[in-house]
This record gives C-alpha cells, structure tokens and sequence, in this order.
C-alpha cells in the first residue's frame, strides 16, 4: 500500500504553503535591496509551483476518494433495494409465518446488518471537515 497523504494532510500542506507564500510576498514589498527582492521573488515563484503542484495532487486524490464514496453509496443503494424486494415478498405471502417467511425475515435481519455495517464504514471514510483558513 502506498504511504500517501489524505486529503486533509493534502489541505493542511496547502495551508501551511499559503502562509509561506504570504511571508515572501511581505518579504519583495518590504525589500533591503534589489538582490534581495530578486531572490525573493523567485522564492516567491518556486512556492507557487509547489503550491499548483500540491493543488493537482489534492485534486487527484480527492478525485479517487469520491469515486470510492461514489461506489460505497451505488453499493448500499442496491442493497437496499434488494432489502425492499424481500419486504415485499414477505408482505405478499398470506396466512401464518411458514419456514420459507422466517427464513424470508432471517435475511431481511442479517442484511440489514451489513448494509448498517457498510453505512458505519462509509462514515469512516469520510474525511473530517477541513480548516477554514
């Protein structure tokens, strides 16, 4: 498994290069000589490009991480459904609860379960709310 930073480690880096972004820029405004304002402004630029590079990786892994809520939603979405069709079923067989109708409930049961444990899971994932800078 690779060791790559989530999304929130992703923000917080963008975070803490912004704040360095805002020093360099204080730094080329309140200059002490123009070789010093060169140096800083290509500082400046190099913290731009990690900062458009950072950008494009936390795209990237943001990207993948709503696809893998996407496909956890699709798949709880459908076991829903299939959990509603035994419902029905079961609401459409008359008379006394036969073997067939228990076993009917017993599933309905042990489903609901899973897909509780599936939503649990899908909680997990999600990543707490980023600071507002």
């Amino acid at each position: 498994m690779h060791n790559n930073p989530s999304p929130n480690q992703l923000a917080q880096q963008l975070l803490h290069m912004q704040s360095e972004i805002n020093d360099l820029r204080l730094r080329v405004e309140h200059g002490c000589g123009r070789q010093h304002s060169l140096d800083t402004q290509s500082d400046l630029q190099q913290a731009k490009l990690a900062i458009m590079s950072a950008i494009s990786e936390f795209a990237t892994r943001q990207n993948q991480f709503n696809d893998r809520i996407d496909a956890a939603i699709t798949g709880v979405s459908a076991d829903v459904d299939a959990l509603n069709a035994e419902i029905v079923k079961l609401q459409n067989t008359p008379g006394i609860i036969t073997p067939e109708d228990q076993a009917l409930l017993d599933g309905i049961q042990a489903r609901s379960q899973t897909v509780a444990d599936k939503l649990e899971a899908l909680d997990a994932l999600t990543p707490p709310v980023p600071p507002v800078a």
